[in-house]
C-alpha cells in the first residue's frame, strides 16, 4: 500500500496544517516550512528507520554550517533517491550534529507544490526556495502552452536567483540534488544530472558532496509520488570533506576540449562522483542490514 494509504489518518493531519500559499510568483519563492508538519514527518521517519541509521562524516557538514556563518557561500551536493531524501536529511542533522538544520535551503521544483495537495503537505514542511524548472518546461509539446510557460517562469526565476544570492550570502546552506529528480533504475536519463545545475556549483565557496544509502520510500514505476510505498531499511547518509567549489570546477574544466559542453559535463562529473560514493558505502551498508535482520 503506498504511503497515502498506510498513513492516511497523518497525511489528513498534514493536509489540515498545511496552509502554505502554493501560487507561482516572484514573491512567494522563498519558501518557510512548517514546524507542526515537520515533528509529524519526523514521528513517522522514526518508524521507519532501522537502528543505526546515520550520517557518517557529520563534522564535515558541521564544518559546512560554520563556514556558511562566517560569510562564505556553502553548497551541499546530494544524491537524490527518495522524496524523503530531504526530511532525512533533516531530521538526521537535527538529532545527530550540532548544525541548524533551520538555516538550510534546498532549491526545489514547482512539481512538489502542484502535483498533489498531499504530496504539497510533505514538501511544505520544510524551508525551500522554489524554481520553475527548464526541463518541466522542454517537456510541453504544444507550442502555445509552452511559450506560456516560458513567459510564466521568466519573472518567477529572477525571483528565485535572487533569493538564492542573498541567502547564501547571509549564513543559510544550499542544497541541491544535481540529479534534478529522483534516480530510478528505469530511468537512464535520471542518472545523467541536469545541465542547467552547473549555474549553482560553479558559485560557491564550499561544496560538500553526501552520499544516500539505503531507501525508505522507494520511487513508484508510475512516478506519481503519491504512489510511493514506504518500508524499513538502514539509511547512511555520507558527508565528504568539505572542498572549496571553485577550485574543485576549475580542475574539473581546465583540460576540456573546447567541443564538449563544459556544462553537462561538469554536472556529469558530479554524478559520477556521488554514483561512486554511493557504491563504495553500499558494501558496507549491506554487511550492516545482514547483521540487524539476522
Amino acid at each position: 500500500m503506498s504511503i497515502m494509504e498506510t498513513n492516511s489518518d497523518l497525511v489528513e493531519m498534514l493536509v489540515k496544517n498545511d496552509t502554505m500559499d502554493n501560487g507561482f510568483r516572484p514573491d512567494n519563492v522563498m519558501q518557510r516550512g512548517n514546524p507542526k508538519n515537520r515533528a509529524i514527518i519526523s514521528s513517522l521517519l522514526d518508524h521507519l528507520l532501522l537502528k543505526g541509521s546515520r550520517i557518517d562524516g557529520k563534522e564535515n557538514l558541521e564544518e559546512l554550517f560554520r563556514l556558511s556563518k562566517e560569510g562564505k557561500s556553502c553548497l551541499i551536493l546530494m544524491e537524490h533517491y527518495s522524496n524523503f531524501d530531504y526530511p532525512l536529511l533533516y531530521k538526521l542533522l537535527e538529532e545527530q550534529t550540532e548544525a541548524d538544520p533551520e538555516e538550510m535551503y534546498p532549491i526545489a521544483g514547482m512539481k512538489l507544490t502542484e502535483t498533489d495537495k498531499r504530496v504539497s503537505a510533505f514538501t511544505n514542511a520544510y524551508n525551500k526556495i522554489v524554481i520553475y524548472p527548464n526541463s518541466y518546461i522542454e517537456k510541453e509539446k504544444d507550442p502555445e502552452k509552452k511559450a506560456q510557460m516560458k513567459k510564466e517562469s521568466a519573472p518567477i526565476n529572477i525571483a528565485s536567483v535572487k533569493a538564492l544570492t542573498q541567502s547564501k550570502n547571509s549564513g543559510k546552506v544550499i542544497l541541491v540534488f544535481p540529479a534534478g529528480t529522483r534516480v530510478r533504475p528505469w530511468s537512464p536519463d535520471s542518472r545523467k544530472g541536469v545541465r542547467e545545475m552547473y549555474s549553482y556549483i560553479k558559485t560557491f565557496d564550499y561544496i560538500c558532496f553526501v552520499g544516500k544509502n539505503g531507501n525508505i520510500l522507494p520511487p513508484h514505476e508510475s512516478d506519481r509520488m503519491d504512489m510511493d510505498i514506504p518500508v524499513k531499511d538502514l539509511i547512511i547518509l555520507t558527508a565528504e570533506p568539505v572542498i572549496k567549489g571553485k577550485s574543485y570546477v576549475k580542475s574539473l574544466v581546465e583540460n576540456l576540449p573546447e567541443d564538449i559542453d563544459q556544462k553537462q559535463y561538469v554536472v556529469s562529473k558530479v554524478m559520477e562522483h556521488l554514483f561512486e560514493l554511493h557504491d563504495k558505502v553500499e558494501v558496507k551498508r549491506l554487511e550492516e542490514l545482514a547483521k540487524l535482520k539476522a
